[in-house]
């Protein structure tokens, strides 16, 4: 026979056990355990106890309390004290400290950087003057793109490395088979490129 389980603590209800039936519904518990909670456990019953009533606030109510609460004490952040005056050469108080001269500066500059203004010069001379380069030997170009155009060479000699690599790859990665495509690409750029990557025109 299955025993009786209360269902306010969840253990049974023993022989000995003060024992009650809920009115409403017939559901045992024990009779401390119906006290405890003022009524049936179960939802829904009749002689379950009633919810709590709830708290409300009106916005009225809510106002005169916001008001009423204490507002923080302002922090005053103290100010730093101002710079102590600077002593002028006739020994009395000047508001400025003084300026440099001109010749003061440019010792100063010697003597920490010697060659600070020397190299500003060069590097403003260097960056005006475009870096020319050397033009490209064209029978280099075809002789290249002729016999190493699988691989790309004549590519890497006129600069275009991206090109060249591509032309390599696809000789390398496909174990030889694909060497024709990329040589036949090579003769296409040795018979319509007449100049380098840099713009400069090929070497006749």
């Amino acid at each position: 026979m299955t025993a009786k389980v209360c269902p306010y603590c969840r253990s049974p209800i023993g022989d000995g056990d003060a024992a009650l039936a809920c009115e409403g519904c017939g559901t045992p518990h024990h009779a401390d355990c119906y006290a405890e909670n003022g009524g049936c456990t179960i939802f829904g019953c009749s002689k379950a106890p009633g919810d709590e009533p709830k708290l409300r606030v009106s916005t009225p109510e809510l106002v005169a309390v916001t008001s009423e609460a204490p507002s923080a004490p302002e922090r005053h952040v103290p100010l730093p004290p101002p710079p102590p005056p600077a002593l002028s050469s006739a020994g009395g108080l000047s508001s400025a400290p003084p300026v440099p001269s001109d010749e003061e500066l440019r010792r100063l500059a010697s003597s920490v950087v010697p060659s600070m203004f020397g190299s500003l010069g060069e590097s403003s001379t260097a960056s005006s003057e475009p870096e020319v380069h050397s033009p490209k030997s064209r029978t280099t170009y075809i002789l290249l793109g002729a016999l190493l155009g699988a691989f790309g060479a004549h590519s890497f000699y006129a600069g275009y490395h991206k090109k060249g690599g591509i032309q390599l790859a696809i000789t390398l990665l496909s174990l030889g088979f694909a060497g024709p495509m990329s040589w036949v690409w090579a003769v296409i750029d040795i018979c319509t490129i007449s100049q380098d990557c840099q713009g400069v025109q090929f070497e006749s």
